[in-house]
């Protein structure tokens, strides 16, 4: 297993730092997280808040860029644990992993136009099985090819879903395409986003205090190092509009001590960081 870089090239810059756990509906174990652009919204799933004391029925939630709560939603009707999520803002869909069913699903809004309510229409699109993995953590979206891309914890592996001719994800004309993360020092993978603006994949690892940079193909671009900026166990990541304003922050969940270790526990919380050069 290769280790990174004793100093990245790039450092995150905290700007913001808001504690999930003090929501009025709390995250204590924020897992996944997207961006609504056109609300400029962040949506934030908790796959393990239905095990601990603060569990009010609901882990799915909406948040400002600033980090206020919007509103507390549910993805029950898909899953008790959406340990992953990505929103596909053409379909107007959202794709959600659950490692323990080893499964994807799509989530669409029903009637009510809004998604993660009880009339959602939910429909499991690939069991991970089927494929070789059991551990799906991680999802992203690639709009450009229309690409579903999924991070399993247990292979360390990156797995890009193409539809075959039939159309659908999960069946057997897809073609699958994928590579290794260990390599970059990533011991227990779990998040992951594409980046339009690069045609990159960023990718953190629960254990390790840095972000991983690769093409497409699996080509390290660089690592961001996050190790002064007290960030305890980075779980997803996703790229969006600054809370000032400005483009292309990195916002970051870390679920802190897990609820298997502390059932008591109730420490999520969201980082907001712009990228900088580290002299």
């Amino acid at each position: 297993m290769a280790a990174p870089p004793a100093r990245a090239a790039t450092a995150g810059h905290v700007v913001r730092v808001t504690k999930t756990s003090r929501w009025s509906t709390p995250s204590p174990d924020p897992s996944g997280i997207t961006y609504l652009p056109k609300q400029h919204r962040l949506l934030i799933s908790d796959s393990g808040v239905d095990n601990t004391r603060v569990w009010k029925g609901r882990n799915l939630f909406l948040a400002g860029l600033k980090g206020h709560l919007r509103a507390a939603l549910s993805l029950k009707k898909a899953t008790r644990n959406p340990v992953g999520i990505v929103w596909n803002a053409r379909a107007r869909a959202l794709f959600v992993a659950d490692d323990n069913a080893d499964a994807i699903y799509r989530s669409t809004a029903g009637p009510d136009g809004h998604i993660g309510t009880r009339d959602d229409r939910v429909r499991r699109i690939i069991y991970t099985e089927d494929f070789g993995f059991t551990d799906p953590h991680g999802v992203a979206w690639r709009p450009t090819g229309e690409v579903l891309i999924v991070l399993d914890s247990q292979t360390g592996r990156v797995y890009k879903f193409h539809r075959g001719k039939d159309g659908l994800f999960g069946t057997k004309d897809d073609v699958v395409k994928g590579f290794g993360t260990f390599r970059y020092g990533l011991t227990h993978p779990e998040g992951i986003t594409y980046d339009s603006v690069t045609d990159h994949l960023f990718m953190v690892s629960s254990p390790q205090r840095f972000v991983v940079e690769t093409t497409m193909t699996g080509v390290l671009v660089r690592t961001i190092d996050l190790s002064t900026t007290g960030i305890n166990r980075p779980s997803a990541l996703v790229f969006a509009r600054g809370s000032d304003g400005k483009p292309h922050h990195l916002y970051i969940t870390d679920r802190g001590v897990n609820y298997s270790t502390d059932p008591n526990e109730n420490d999520g919380r969201l980082f907001e960081f712009k990228l900088v050069k580290v002299p």
